[in-house]
């Protein structure tokens, strides 16, 4: 069983990036990209996705018209509101049954995979962590340098601004890194914090 998914996004590079998130996620296919309110209604009435990742400030209207289409066509569907600004977001009545979570664009790549994996079906998995020695090996250098410095607990600004990168890149790269170490969020900053003193002690 898997779950069929519309991305609606503005920005080009933000949605690329969503999708290339969403897709490499097991059991997640996506269905549709969509880019204005139009666009988004259509993919809603052709492809009935199971999810809905949802941008608000739409060229040609609120996102919120949207998740209501959605939510009269199919009920069981779930939204992921993204948002500039999640924490004075106020979830309209009628959409609260509908609404999953609302998250902060700055941090959805941290947000995101946490709130679609828990909307996915229990699997059982034998994959074992990967090892301090596997890490170096399966990451870039860019990546491990990232990974070391998310496991100093710098933040995505902090990182940027250290290597010389923005915000959204360093999220992009956290996301290719939680996909290739199998792990999402809280548990990719748990392992960097984890490997990156395990590197220190053995240092010493």
């Amino acid at each position: 069983m898997s779950l069929t998914c519309v991305i609606v996004e503005d920005q080009t590079m933000f949605l690329q990036m969503l999708h290339n998130m969403l897709q490499a996620m097991p059991q997640m296919k996506v269905a549709a990209t969509a880019r204005t309110k139009a666009e988004a209604i259509a993919a809603c009435e052709e492809h009935l996705p199971d999810l809905l990742v949802l941008d608000l400030a739409l060229p040609d209207g609120d996102g919120i018209s949207v998740a209501r289409k959605l939510a009269k066509l199919k009920t069981r569907a779930r939204t992921i509101i993204l948002s500039g600004e999640a924490n004075t977001f106020v979830c309209p009545a009628d959409l609260q049954s509908h609404v999953h979570a609302v998250l902060d664009k700055m941090q959805a790549f941290d947000s995101l995979a946490e709130e679609i994996k828990s909307l996915l079906p229990r699997t059982r998995t034998n994959a074992r962590p990967a090892r301090r020695g596997d890490i170096r090996e399966m990451l870039t250098p860019r990546e491990y340098e990232i990974f070391l410095l998310i496991g100093r607990g710098m933040l995505s600004k902090e990182i940027g601004d250290t290597i010389g990168i923005t915000p959204l890149t360093v999220q992009s790269h956290r996301k290719n890194i939680a996909l290739k170490l199998g792990t999402t969020g809280n548990g990719l900053t748990q392992q960097a914090l984890r490997h990156y003193h395990a590197t220190l002690g053995a240092k010493d």
